[in-house]
């Protein structure tokens, strides 16, 4: 038996976290949900990951080192947020406007990760 795919979701809307955080656990996804730059970095020194959601907006600063990280290490990224512009412009991965239904998240991540590992 294969443990389940792991992600980081770093968003700091706790009300979008749960939402999101419910949906994935529910769709078989082990979350590790980080509210900011710097515990997402800590989480990533602790272990690995399959995929990460990246809020483009934290409290504690640009997510860019963060995203460099996480691309240098082969995980692939979803970045949401509600500026269109700021999603353009991200260059680690593919974005996802806010607001956003969770159904458009849970194909995202289905054509994202591929089917076996």
């Amino acid at each position: 038996m294969t443990s389940p795919r792991h992600v980081l979701l770093v968003e700091d809307e706790s009300a979008i976290a749960d939402l999101v955080r419910t949906a994935l656990e529910a769709s078989g996804l082990r979350v590790t949900p980080c509210a900011d730059v710097q515990s997402a970095l800590r989480e990533l020194d602790r272990g690995a990951f399959d995929l990460a959601i990246l809020d483009l907006t934290l409290p504690d600063g640009s997510p860019d080192p963060l995203a460099r990280r996480l691309a240098d290490a082969g995980v692939p990224i979803i970045a949401i947020s509600g500026d269109p512009a700021r999603l353009a412009t991200f260059a680690y991965g593919q974005g996802l406007e806010k607001p956003f239904r969770i159904r458009a998240l849970l194909d995202r991540i289905k054509d994202t990760l591929p089917a076996s590992r």
